[in-house]
């Protein structure tokens, strides 16, 4: 069977997550031909983007949360197998795919479809990093890895929610991504195992 070094598979994710966190605010923007004759027009119409910069927001704070899950487990291996690389790869794709989900909600989500698209997005970003985050865990962090767990189940709920949540108030759905936060509050990983 054909192995892979993680450490090139890691710095691939890293260029990724650092390349679709930057692409997210782009989508924060005015129009460049918005005729604008005064300070309080320009402040209405930096006010009149909080739909984008909440997507922003809630969307970069995922992907550095994803991106710091992969990062606080210790792995035994140095290298991965084609069918792990083949997984990888499908994670990175919705990791790349965020900025797209984002901007539609960004500008549509007043319309259920925007927010299940977003939701589909998150849940997808969710299960895939499940089996990533828990591969060849090292000796010692089995309670780091069930915090990891916990949250990624969090994450995925909260993307659900913010699915049904969608069917009768799409503005409010994403506020249901409100609950990683608090989840981050509640599940703490545990200090890393002291050597002897």
């Amino acid at each position: 069977m054909r192995r892979f070094a993680k450490s090139r598979v890691e710095a691939l994710t890293d260029g990724i997550f650092a390349f679709a966190m930057t692409l997210l605010v782009l989508d924060i923007r005015l129009p460049a031909d918005l005729p604008i004759s005064d300070a309080r027009e320009l402040t209405a119409q930096i006010l009149g983007l909080w739909p984008q910069a909440l997507t922003y927001l809630i969307s970069f704070m995922v992907l550095g949360a994803l991106w710091r899950s992969g990062t606080e487990l210790a792995r035994r291996a140095d290298t991965v197998s084609g069918g792990l690389l083949k997984l990888w790869m499908l994670y990175l794709f919705f990791v790349t795919s965020l900025p797209f989900s984002s901007g539609v909600v960004s500008h549509y989500g007043g319309m259920a479809p925007a927010v299940w698209l977003y939701a589909a997005n998150m849940f997808l970003l969710g299960a895939l990093a499940l089996p990533l985050n828990l591969w060849d865990i090292a000796r010692g962090q089995e309670a780091a890895a069930r915090a990891t767990r916990q949250r990624l189940l969090l994450f995925m709920a909260s993307a659900v929610v913010s699915a049904l949540i969608a069917c009768l108030a799409p503005r409010q759905a994403l506020y249901a991504y409100v609950l990683n936060g608090l989840g981050h509050l509640l599940i703490r990983l545990p200090p890393p195992p002291r050597r002897s």
